[in-house]
């Protein structure tokens, strides 16, 4: 297979495998703007405070331990799959009702230490999302093992789709009775659990289809079992801290943010709405991370294949080109996101609040896209323990700036610290990137060109969107919503356009994409070959 179309295989599987993730996590950054719209900053916040709970089991039960399940399965001898099944299943529901009983206990602490005694309902409901990690786990594990990825898809976006659905439809019903906002946030924790009951059910009849039943396993040895348990506990463990990053940031802000505006003087019901006002930036920024984590996830095998055979040239290439589109893309989002901040506040949020400090947040956009591609890259090279490390380092790093810059700047320096946070995790990834592979000797980037590219985009953008400012009511949601679209449109356009003017893709580049030979006539015509 020669290099182009290698290329081309790697975008086949992107967009193939990448597809019900791409759905999922659009659904799942988009119902929190009606939710919000629905229940008020403040119903967001009590969401916003147990939702970092809910994240942790769905990644744990679709990212961390199916994966490690499936290369134990792929690796055994097709007599021992139920026995490595059935071990498996029965310790991690060993493991998780430790955790369902050790987070609906401690409910009340949790809630005390969020200086909010009312949210010990939402917590409790929360723990529940823990139960269903084995069963989840087990089943998408087993159909992966077996290279079969169609399962996990449905089920997966089965379950988001009922998941939406159901938080919407319970909002919607408890706010329209009068309900109270801490109500309203239990009764979405429960339909995020309605969504999984959904997924079990859709995997269960997958695995029916195949007439597969959890048998008694025959011998195991309590070695073995430990043996089996440990490699996916500590695997399953470390891929879900680097899939949930930014909901780990945002679990040190459930805890830091409302007490540390109250330590500013704030009182606390305005402390909890300018929290909720805070956590509009979350859609925002999972929305923006979201291509690169497409892209990323599916760089995995392939990276992981290239080391197997020592190919040093596949390796730069998939890892360099990864880096350059989250690189590209990642800075463009962040850009963009920062000019049109105002009108799109209006336009999901009804008001301009808190834009400043979304804005600000806008910028993580960019190192989170750096920091997860860069991750997955690692992951690939079987070096998974360094974003690991870099993750926690920088959820201390961001605890710790949260002190000092909340009291002072408000929400503010908790998006700051945010920026600073994803930014030591893509920093230290990269620099372990580089050391490992010496992909940015071999990958060019063309930093200065898409800087100017960035430079125009901005510039147009900010022009158009005051232009549209001045003729357009002030305040009018439509007008803020068409200026913050069209200024969206014109600025991507832009930056196309002087990314192509300026080559910053090679034509390798452009030919692998679908329709990549169209596009290159298109765009380059006769200057094609210029970067070749």
């Amino acid at each position: 297979m020669n290099y182009i179309d290698v290329q081309k295989s790697f975008w086949k599987g992107t967009l193939v495998i990448s597809g019900a993730a791409l759905f999922v996590k659009v659904l799942s950054a988009f119902y929190r703007i009606p939710y919000q719209n629905i229940a008020g900053d403040l119903g967001l916040y009590v969401y916003q405070q147990v939702y970092p709970f809910y994240a942790i089991a769905f990644a744990l039960s679709l990212y961390g331990f199916p994966l490690m399940l499936s290369k134990i399965i792929s690796e055994n001898e097709k007599n021992q799959v139920k026995n490595t099944l059935t071990t498996t299943f029965i310790g991690l529901s060993s493991f998780f009702i430790l955790v369902f009983f050790l987070l609906y206990s401690t409910a009340p602490m949790i809630a005390e230490a969020m200086n909010d005694p009312l949210l010990v309902s939402p917590l409790r409901m929360s723990s529940y999302s823990f139960l269903f990690v084995p069963l989840l786990s087990v089943t998408r594990g087993y159909f992966q093992g077996q290279e079969d990825m169609t399962p996990t898809a449905i089920s997966q976006v089965f379950e988001q789709f009922v998941r939406v659905a159901m938080i919407l439809l319970l909002t919607i019903w408890f706010v329209s009775q009068g309900a109270d906002r801490y109500l309203v946030g239990t009764a979405a924790v429960f339909g995020g659990l309605a969504g999984s009951l959904v997924s079990v059910i859709v995997l269960v009849l997958f695995l029916r289809k195949q007439k597969l039943k959890m048998d008694t396993p025959e011998k195991v040895s309590f070695r073995e079992t430990l043996t089996i348990m440990g490699t996916v506990l500590r695997g399953g463990i470390a891929i879900c801290i680097t899939a949930v990053m930014l909901a780990l940031f945002q679990l040190i802000d459930a805890l830091q943010v409302v007490p540390g505006l109250q330590v500013s003087g704030m009182e606390v019901l305005d402390a909890k709405v300018y929290k909720g006002v805070y956590d509009r930036g979350q859609p925002l920024l999972q929305l923006g991370t979201v291509i690169a984590t497409a892209m990323a996830l599916p760089l995995i095998p392939f990276i992981a294949k290239s080391r197997q055979v020592k190919d040093d040239g596949q390796i730069n290439t998939f890892a360099g080109l990864s880096l350059k589109f989250s690189f590209i893309i990642g800075g463009a989002a962040a850009v963009g996101l920062a000019v049109i901040i105002v009108p799109t506040n209006i336009f999901l949020y009804e008001d301009s609040n808190g834009s400043f400090a979304l804005g600000i947040l806008g910028a993580a956009v960019f190192f989170g896209s750096l920091a997860i591609t860069s991750s997955a890259v690692l992951q690939g090279l079987g070096k998974i323990g360094f974003p690991v490390l870099f993750i926690l380092l920088a959820m201390v790093l961001k605890a710790v700036l949260n002190s000092f810059l909340l009291p002072v700047y408000g929400i503010s320096g908790v998006a700051l610290t945010t920026v600073i946070s994803t930014a030591f995790v893509a920093l230290f990834n990269l620099l372990v990137v580089q050391r490992l592979t010496y992909v940015f000797n071999v990958q060019r980037f063309y930093s200065g060109k898409v800087l100017v590219s960035l430079i125009l985009m901005a510039l147009t953008t900010f022009l158009w969107k005051e232009l549209w400012f001045f003729l357009l009511p002030e305040g009018n949601r439509a007008a803020a919503g068409f200026t913050a679209v069209s200024s969206a449109l014109v600025g991507a356009g832009v930056y196309v356009v002087a990314l192509v003017y300026l080559n910053v893709w090679k034509y390798e580049e452009i030919v692998m994409l679908p329709k990549g030979k169209r596009l290159v006539k298109w765009f380059y015509k006769e200057r094609s070959g210029e970067n070749d």
